[in-house]
């Protein structure tokens, strides 16, 4: 059984970037809370998308238990090496929102989830290989960076659910038989695949031309099961 390490607490401050993190005010972005008050925290890195998704995301969460928190991070950097990995402002985004979602007074359990959509899906599995507390990496309608970049995918405890758009133009033939045998050979439990007929975008009602109801609906419910078996 792999060690997870125990949830920080809510005194350990040591730094300006942990201190400021303990206010979620401080950190800038959109959450979503259960009725009940408390339910495990999920990441939502959906930066790109639209205001009607980012909404959708945290309040879907919501109603089913979760503390979701979609924090607003900046845009990639221009890749200095040729691939399109994270860049150093993007990890530090993400960093301060994981830290902000676990000192959430809402927040439940010693693990969190990470959904991310289009380019936060390749976040969301870098937030795995860098962070144990991280249970389970999502990615719904994830671009081609998430199937591709050189992540340091033998690090990741989470359990992966990469769901990509069969018709995504960007998307190169064995992208995501690529990256499911990756996976595969480093031992991370998971799921990945393609959804046959739709395109990118396929998950955002604020973009009717690409929107697919049908298959939103069965990436939603796919995510949803995993966060409830994992967290």
């Amino acid at each position: 059984m792999r060690h997870v390490p125990d949830r920080p607490t809510r005194e350990r401050a040591p730094g300006p970037a942990a201190s400021e993190a303990e206010d979620p005010a401080a950190t800038p972005g959109s959450w979503g809370r259960p009725a009940s008050g408390r339910g495990p925290g999920v990441l939502v890195l959906a930066g790109g998308s639209s205001e009607a998704l980012v909404r959708e995301a945290c309040a879907r969460l919501a109603r089913n238990g979760f503390v979701a928190f979609a924090p607003a991070l900046p845009g990639p950097e221009a890749p200095e090496t040729g691939d399109e990995g994270p860049g150093a402002r993007e990890r530090e985004g993400v960093d301060a929102a994981l830290h902000a979602l676990w000192c959430e007074h809402a927040t439940e359990g010693s693990r969190v989830g990470v959904l991310g959509i289009g380019r936060g899906g390749l976040l969301a599995l870098d937030a795995a290989a860098r962070a144990p507390r991280v249970a389970v990496a999502a990615s719904l309608d994830g671009d081609r960076a998430a199937a591709t970049a050189p992540l340091e995918l033998a690090r990741i405890e989470a359990v992966v659910l990469a769901l990509f758009a069969e018709k995504d133009a960007a998307q190169e033939p064995g992208d995501v038989q690529a990256l499911a045998r990756r996976l595969r050979d480093e031992g991370v439990a998971g799921e990945v695949r393609a959804l046959p007929g739709v395109g990118e975008g396929y998950l955002d009602p604020d973009r009717p031309d690409r929107y697919d109801a049908v298959a939103a609906r069965a990436s939603w419910d796919a995510a949803l099961a995993r966060l409830r078996a994992e967290l």
